[in-house]
């Protein structure tokens, strides 16, 4: 099986995709990812790279409009990151994106993480702006 594919919240390794997202993206910030609201997650598009029943990174793609899909809660296991398993992720999107009609997918990126996804293809689209007590950049790709 391929190491990268959809989920939904009702899959067994959902629960990991929330730990993992909890280590990643929450603790290091003094957050519970139980204190967001996941109930949206149902209708979102949850991607996993998975070794041996255990996820090592996950990506959301939310419904925008009829154009448009918002990537978000982009995590790898730090123990994994430089390994390829974002840009695998960030592929499968872009691909499921563009099989289902859709032309872009925007993105509010951790300033840190800009280069990353420039070199994917995004770019940056607005001023930098806070999100969650951090600097980020509004970014999007134009699919083909």
């Amino acid at each position: 099986m391929h190491p990268v594919y959809i989920i939904t919240t009702e899959h067994p390794l959902y629960a990991q995709v929330i730990g993992l997202r909890q280590k990643v993206l929450r603790e290091p910030l003094g957050m519970d990812i139980h204190n967001d609201d996941l109930a949206t997650e149902v209708d979102q598009i949850i991607f996993i790279y998975e070794e041996g029943q255990v996820v090592k990174g996950c990506v959301l793609l939310q419904q925008r409009d009829a154009e448009t899909f918002k990537l978000r809660q982009m995590a790898v296991d730090p123990a994994q990151q430089g390994k390829g398993i974002g840009s695998q992720l960030i592929h499968a999107a872009d691909l499921y994106a563009v099989q289902v009609g859709k032309h872009r997918i925007v993105l509010h990126a951790r300033e840190t993480a800009v280069p990353f996804y420039q070199g994917l293809g995004y770019e940056i689209t607005g001023e930098p702006f806070t999100e969650i007590g951090l600097p980020h950049r509004k970014m999007e790709k134009l699919l083909v």
